[in-house]
């Protein structure tokens, strides 16, 4: 038994880091463990360096709170841009067509949205500088193998690395694994789906401009190519079928890039820069918690909203997202945040988005804070404090 954290945060990605921090900063003894060697997720490793969307698409900020304060630390170190405030919702084509050369245009008809391009790894360094700036402890190479439960509630975490199997004893649980990890080795409802994945890439020493099929990146001559998706459907928790998928994507890219390289003017001396380190899957199990957020619940307001996001395709429209989707019968001192929350399909396509996890990592963070004061129950907490805290960080709610 290797350690009793307050808050054990499973997975690093975006809403990992936002759990965290948040958990932490609310004075909570915070430990994040990741499988992988770099955090971020998708957001990073995955080279899905977009941040669809902030906005409600009809010209209102939907999310703030940590992942606008990401967002204003990437740009004020110059790796980062998102259009003006003033050009929200505008469908001026020579606007739409300037921010469409940035991966940011997406949907019909056609807008100019609060969305962001960002360098990966400076989202890197700024997550881990504010790891380090609230004290929450980091530890990589890590697995989580399971979990006991007693009495409907975690007791224990089992983790594997280097050293072996261990355990951990965390007052409360956050479970942004992606995946679900946590909540399914607990026990929780959940529903899966297999989906055809993509493998984005870079492109170096080519010219921007270059059609729909690449986005410009921060650096000079590099661009962004959103390959995919793959033709076949992938069954996410299959090691053997993502293996396999991870080898076709590779030779399905790099023939995509051959493709282009021969075909684009300026593109005679392009090289393939890299691939994204990990397979775009964004979608595999979800849970099914105490609350399910559906279609219908569109524009419609929770007394128990903890985040708010907008559609990335869709125009004005808002989902409020209620502390019951983060929650689960299955455990009392368990929180899941990020793209596995308990939703319907429909409504995964708005709340899987990095800002949208990273909305629902922070208001895990501070509920698991607050959880943690007391006996664990996250059930217990109060709402009420808990959306004012959220405020306070200049979360929109």
């Amino acid at each position: 038994m290797v350690g009793r954290p307050d808050v054990l945060v499973v997975g690093a990605g975006a809403a990992g880091l936002a759990a965290a921090v948040a958990a932490a900063r609310a004075g909570a003894d915070t430990l994040l463990i990741e499988a992988s060697v770099r955090v971020g997720g998708l957001a990073t490793v995955g080279l899905i360096n977009l941040l669809l969307t902030l906005d409600d698409g009809a010209g209102h900020q939907v999310v703030g709170g940590l992942c606008q304060s990401f967002i204003e630390d990437l740009v004020a170190a110059g790796r980062a841009v998102h259009p003006p405030a003033e050009q929200w919702n505008s469908e001026d084509p020579v606007l739409v067509g300037f921010w469409r050369r940035l991966g940011l245009i997406w949907g019909s008809p056609e807008s100019v949205r609060y969305s962001v391009a960002f360098d990966p790894e400076a989202f890197i360094d700024v997550g881990l500088e504010r790891l380090a700036g609230t004290g929450a402890r980091l530890q990589m190479a890590t697995w989580m193998a399971g979990v006991a439960t007693r009495d409907g509630r975690i007791e224990a975490v089992y983790i594997e690395s280097k050293r072996g199997r261990e355990v951990l004893c965390p007052k409360v649980v956050i479970d942004t694994s992606g995946d679900a990890d946590v909540a399914v080795a607990a026990g929780a409802e959940h529903e899966s789906i297999d989906i055809p994945p993509h493998l984005w890439f870079r492109v170096g020493g080519a010219p921007g401009g270059s059609g729909p099929f690449a986005f410009e990146t921060l650096d000079r001559d590099r661009l962004l190519i959103p390959w995919g998706p793959l033709g076949r459907r992938v069954d996410p928790l299959d090691p053997a079928d993502m293996t396999a998928a991870l080898l076709e994507c590779r030779a399905g890219a790099r023939q995509a890039f051959a493709a282009m390289r021969k075909s684009t003017p300026g593109w005679g001396e392009a090289w393939l820069d890299d691939y994204a380190a990990v397979l775009g899957i964004t979608e595999s199990r979800r849970l099914v918690g105490d609350y399910v957020l559906a279609k219908e619940d569109a524009d419609r307001p929770f007394e128990d909203a903890v985040a708010r996001t907008g559609h990335w395709t869709r125009r004005d429209v808002v989902f409020d997202i209620p502390y019951r989707c983060l929650t689960t019968p299955a455990a009392t001192n368990l929180l899941v945040a990020g793209r596995c929350i308990s939703t319907t399909r429909y409504v995964h396509q708005a709340t899987k988005e990095i800002p949208a996890a990273m909305a629902t990592g922070e208001a895990a963070g501070e509920a698991g804070a607050l959880a943690a004061a007391g006996d664990g129950d996250v059930r217990a907490v109060d709402v009420g404090v808990l959306r004012r805290r959220l405020s306070e960080a200049g979360a929109f709610l």
